[in-house]
This record gives structure tokens, sequence and C-alpha cells, in this order.
């Protein structure tokens, strides 16, 4: 990231406390109404002014007062819930009839877990972000273990191969929303990486120590779930121009050279996460090591290379222990009792409880809710709509966000430096002189001849492109076309 202005800032003096002890959980059934999307636009701002203290020489009153008023856990609520609306509510709104003919409401529900992990992921990086959601650790150490698995998922379906700007355009509403949402689950994935590193690596400050270490390694066993990942790389594709792009702060870019020298700040948390693990002293206790998951530990060591060490040292230890794995049997250390001896005591496991209250409070009522939501969701062109709907805008598009933004403005197409944003909908911006990514239109003179005789002089328009705009628009084009009809 580049240097962010200190004058920068996405709230006003005052709004912190004021966003922060307002801070609740939210019941399903609520999610859309107009006390909700206030809500939204609070979490963006909170997300984006804690980003950019974190990423700047600022001082993280964010973090701060968010620890101080005890609103972590609520954070961890908010993604638990969205991801229960996600997959119970979602399914239930595109069955409906008619089919909502705006995609805008729906995305905004799907963002809104990602800014809640973004937030989540910005504060766990310090030991007393930890401490302050020890009471539910074990929830969002479930909720960020599903979040990997479903990014292997995603991987294993094809989600990494490169889309024509043909399959762009002849996408339905239905087809255009699930690649939206399948977008915003690889990018929750990707930032739930860095929160399983933090919640590994504060496991005794978290205060459930014994209860995490269950999870990680019996019942989730998370070091070969880091292991596949390292192996398939999802930070980095093939695009379809058939050049490699790499995932960097929540989009797909071209690499520099020098991006290409360094090692990928996801793939550096997924090999510091495994190294917290396979080192951990409590690993022979809770965790065996067969001769299936020895293999695959054992085919990692060649991938940590001199130029990996450089960059990050501590990664010589993984490699000493993987170098001993590949020549000793471990298996002789783990019993059937799996390394427990004689514990002295009986543990009473710490389980998750907040997906099950959500999945109760939903049971036998999704259709309900489903159409009550869609309803919210229409965007019935009044004028308390259309002023939500710019506010919402204005909140994914401040100057904020865009400094935030992989360190400015970058073209929507090639990642390039960017100079214009759409005039349209001002939520893509592209290389070139254009201020929209639609036509420039100018005018020149023909000559038609009418009945044979006579000849006049018309104005035709001339159309001028840039490559990247042209390439990008049938995916732009509905999206603008929504949001330039809800703020019209």
């Amino acid at each position: 990231m580049v240097d962010k202005d200190p004058q920068l800032s996405a709230l006003d003096v005052g709004e912190l406390d004021l966003f922060v002890q307002s801070i609740e959980p939210w019941r399903i059934e609520s999610i859309g109404n107009q006390s909700w999307l206030d809500w939204h636009i609070r979490l963006q701002k909170l997300n984006q002014q804690a980003v950019l203290e974190a990423s700047s020489i600022q001082e993280e009153l964010t973090k701060e007062t968010l620890i101080s008023h005890g609103k972590l856990p609520v954070l961890v609520n908010e993604a638990i819930c969205i991801q229960v609306w996600r997959t119970k509510i979602y399914p239930q709104i595109m069955k409906l009839e008619p089919a909502p003919s705006h995609t805008f409401g729906i995305y905004m529900v799907l963002y809104h877990e990602a800014a809640a992990v973004g937030l989540l992921e910005t504060v766990l990086f310090h030991e007393d972000g930890a401490q302050c959601i020890s009471e539910v650790v074990i929830d969002l150490l479930h909720y960020a273990v599903d979040q990997l698995t479903a990014l292997v998922g995603l991987i294993n379906s094809g989600y990494l191969k490169p889309l024509t700007a043909k399959d762009i355009e002849c996408e339905t509403t239905g087809e255009e929303l699930e690649r939206q949402k399948k977008d915003l689950q690889f990018d929750i994935s990707m930032r739930c990486i860095s929160i399983v590193r933090y919640l590994t690596e504060h496991m005794e400050i978290a205060g459930v120590g014994a209860s995490l270490a269950t999870n990680l390694y019996k019942t989730y066993d998370v070091p070969s779930i880091l292991c596949h990942l390292i192996n398939l790389a999802p930070w980095k594709k093939v695009g379809d121009d058939g050049g490699m792009q790499i995932f960097t702060f929540g989009r797909w870019t071209t690499p520099t050279a020098e991006d290409l020298s360094q090692l990928h700040r996801s793939e550096a948390q997924l090999w510091l996460c495994l190294r917290q693990l396979l080192l951990e002293p409590r690993l022979q206790h809770h965790y065996s090591i067969d001769e299936c998951r020895r293999a695959s530990f054992c085919s990692l060591q060649a991938k940590i290379t001199e130029t990996m060490l450089d960059q990050v040292p501590p990664l010589g230890d993984l490699k000493m222990f993987l170098c001993r794995l590949a020549v000793g049997d471990y298996s002789s250390l783990h019993n059937r009792s799996n390394g427990v001896k004689n514990p002295g005591c009986t543990l009473i496991e710490i389980v998750p409880q907040i997906k099950e209250s959500y999945l109760k409070e939903v049971h036998k009522r999704t259709k309900i809710i489903a159409k009550a939501q869609l309803e919210r969701f229409r965007l019935d062109g009044s004028e308390e709509s259309k002023s939500m709907a710019k506010k919402l805008l204005e909140s994914y598009t401040s100057d904020t966000a865009l400094a935030l933004d992989s360190g400015g403005a970058k073209c929507a197409k090639c990642g390039d430096k960017a100079s214009k944003k759409c005039s349209r909908c001002k939520t893509e911006w592209y290389c070139g002189s254009n201020d929209a990514n639609l036509p420039v239109e100018k005018y020149s003179t023909s000559e038609v001849t009418l009945d044979g005789e006579t000849s006049i002089t018309t104005l035709c328009p001339l159309f001028y492109y840039r490559e990247c705009q042209v390439q990008q628009w049938p995916k732009h084009k509905e999206i603008c076309d929504q949001f330039a009809k809800l703020c019209m």
C-alpha cells in the first residue's frame, strides 16, 4: 500500500464513539429495513477508518474504541448472521416470482458480511483484540474454517477459470448475482486465512486454548486444509487475456515485477499459520501425523525456497521440522489416545452457539422472511429509496474508500492507474481520458441523398473507445444501469 494522507478520514469528529456505542446484534428478519441500512453504512465507515489507521502512522482509535466498548463480539455475530442469511434466506428470495429486477439490495447484504469480516481481520491482528472476543472465539473459528472450506470448494468448482466477455454478456440477473456472490465469498475466505492465523497465534491469550486446539487439530484438521490451500495457490490465476493475475486488496490485478519477486500476503499468512500449528507444543497431544498427512506436509518442503526464507525468516523453523518429518517416523509419537497421557482432568469443551441461534430464528420461516425482504430490495423509485441509494453509493465510492483500494484508483479491466470515473454510476474507474465507461460521442458531417435528388448534410455520431472500457462494459453494464436508475 502507498502512504495515506494523514488528513483523510472516513468519519467526522465525534462520529467514532457514536457509531461504536450504537453497535448491537441484528436479527435476520430486520435485514434490509431502514435502521439496518443505516447500520450498514456505519459499518462501512468503521471498516474504512480502521484500515486507514492500520495502514498509516495514525493512532488506531477505531480498534481501541471497539475494544473498550466490548463490541468485537457483535461483529462476529454480524458475520455469522449474514452467513445464515445467504444459506437460508437468499436461495428462497431467488425462487420467488417475480424475480428481483434489481440486484443492488441483495448484493448490499452480501457485502455487509465482507465488511464485518474485513473489520475483524484488521482488529484481530492485535492481542487485545483476541482477548475481547474470548466469549465468541470458538464461534469465530468455526465460521472462519467454514470459509476456508468454501474457498477450496470454489477453486475445485472452477471459480478461477477466466470468463469471456460473451459469457458475462449472456448472464441472466440471477446468474450475475450468483457470480457476485462467489466473488464476495472468495474475498471473505481470503480474509479468513488471516483470521485463522491470528487465532492460532493468540490461542492462550483468548483464554480458551484447549478448546481452540481441539477444534483446530481434531474437529477440522486445519493443518491439512492449510496444506491444501498452499498447493492450490488461490491468490493467483490466469486472466481472460492469458496473462497472470494476483489477488491484491480485494481485486485481481496484473502483477508487476516487484509483486512477482515478493511472497504474496495470503501465501505468507498460510505459511505462518501452518508453522504456528505444526510447531505448537499442543501438537503431540491433539494431532496424529499419519502417513497420509506426513506425505502432504513433506511435499511442501521444496516450496520453502531461500528467497522465501529471506523474506520470512521464521519459516526456517518450519522447513527444519519438515526435514525431520521427511526422514523420521512420527507415527510412534501418537498412540490410540492421540498422545494424551493422563490429562488429570476432564476437558469441558466450548461449543459454538451463535450460528445455531440464528438457524433457530429462521427455522420454518425462511419463505416468509424472504417475501418480506424482497419487497424491501425492490427499491420502488420513491424519494426515500433514491436518497438511501445515494448514501449507500457514497459509502462505497468515497475518497477514503478509493484511497484504501490498493493505493488509489485502478482501471476496472487492467488494474493500471486510472484517472476517470464512470460518470453514470460513479462506482468504477478506467484508464484513459474519457470521463465515463460509455462511448465518447462526437459528430462529423455526412451527405445523405433523399429521393434520388435532394442532398442534405447531417451530423453523424463518431464513437471513440478505450480498449479497457470496451472489454469491461459487458461486465459493468448491468450494475451501471441499476445504479443510474436508482439515483436519477
